[in-house]
């Protein structure tokens, strides 16, 4: 028989107490090293700017002063180009055509001389004096029509960039009847002006969401990549078609569904071709343009989709820092070769991918 020394109870109690203190001090260590600062709870904004929702989200940078001051600049250029305003500048400017001038303030002058660089860059295919066909036709609106080929026929003689002067702070559209139409950078430009903001007050991540004209600034924990997604052109309100990994930057797509009318079986959409005063006929669905300056942005997603898949990816080509993705009707992508290995689809449809 083997007999075993009994340990005295004040043993285990010591081996006990000693047990529970090192319990005791390794969660707190550990609830010391998982605290983190902490972080207000921030609510996107959103308003309606522009005939769309506009949606700011800040993140933990977002406080109700930097939302106010944004969306203040939102409203002040809306006023400053809404075209359905009479007292806005863009009105002003063209209900004075063929008369005499307007004197305007430094956005108006800029967005125009974009415009007017990307018409001639276009060779008039864009043309911001696009205004007086769009008013014809009323895309986007109930009262939209084909209009009569003899009111488009006359009407495309007030579509002439050339006859757009910019004196100083004046501008003035030689022809009475001209019309401007800045929709297709105004949202880009307006983009641009709230990275100022952000910027000038240190935000260190955001996105800007102006009706689709996507702009995402800063940089995501770990420095990970954003993710933006192009619409399916089949079904807006589902998923993407398209999902990228990128940078700071502004991503701007044109397309068929945005704006359009269905009239014997076939769609009218708000894309104009300024050389015949009809939508563009394409088999493009979309074209997407991705670059730091949303104002190019903006403008080069219309002007790349009036130029065509080929055309277009060849401009692209040329320019720094700028890509683009297109859409056509069999559904297959093409897109510069600087995003390959950060596109891809999680459709099964948009598969087909070619890389230029």
């Amino acid at each position: 028989m083997i007999h075993r020394k009994k340990t005295p109870i004040y043993v285990y109690f010591i081996s006990f107490l000693s047990i529970v203190v090192v319990a005791v001090c390794v969660t707190v260590v550990l609830s010391v090293l998982s605290r983190k600062p902490k972080v207000p709870s921030v609510t996107p904004k959103s308003m309606i700017y522009f005939g769309t929702v506009c949606t700011l989200n800040l993140f933990e940078d977002g406080t109700q002063a930097l939302y106010n001051a944004l969306f203040n600049r939102l409203e002040q250029i809306e006023t400053e180009f809404d075209p359905a305003r009479a007292s806005s500048d863009i009105s002003q400017i063209n209900a004075a055509a063929g008369d005499h001038a307007i004197p305007v303030n430094s956005d108006i002058t800029y967005v125009l001389r974009r415009a007017l660089a990307y018409a001639e860059l276009s060779g008039g295919l864009f043309d911001p004096t696009i205004g007086s066909i769009t008013k014809l036709w009323q895309i986007g609106t109930e009262e939209a029509h084909i209009p009569n080929q003899r009111y488009i026929k006359s009407t495309l003689e007030l579509v002439d960039y050339h006859s757009v002067v910019i004196d100083g702070d004046t501008v003035f559209l030689e022809k009475k009847g001209m019309s401007l139409d800045l929709g297709a950078l105004v949202k880009g430009f307006a983009a641009d002006e709230l990275r100022k903001i952000l910027a000038s007050h240190h935000v260190s991540k955001a996105i800007i969401d102006l009706g689709g004209n996507i702009y995402v600034f800063g940089k995501k924990l770990d420095d990970e990549p954003w993710y933006v997604g192009i619409k399916n052109p089949e079904n807006e309100s589902g998923d993407p078609a398209l999902v990228m990994q990128l940078d700071e930057c502004s991503v701007v797509t044109s397309g068929v569904y945005e704006r359009y009318f269905v009239q014997g079986g076939k769609r009218y959409h708000h894309i104009f071709n300024a050389k015949t005063g009809y939508p563009l006929e394409t088999n493009l669905l979309s074209a997407t343009i991705i670059c730091k300056s949303s104002i190019d942005a903006d403008a080069l997603s219309t002007l790349v989709f009036l130029l065509g898949k080929d055309d277009g990816i060849d401009l692209i080509s040329r320019m720094d820092g700028v890509a683009c993705v297109f859409i056509d009707d069999n559904l297959e992508v093409t897109a510069s070769e600087s995003l390959k290995g950060n596109i891809d689809s999680p459709i099964y449809k948009y598969k087909i991918f070619h890389f230029k």
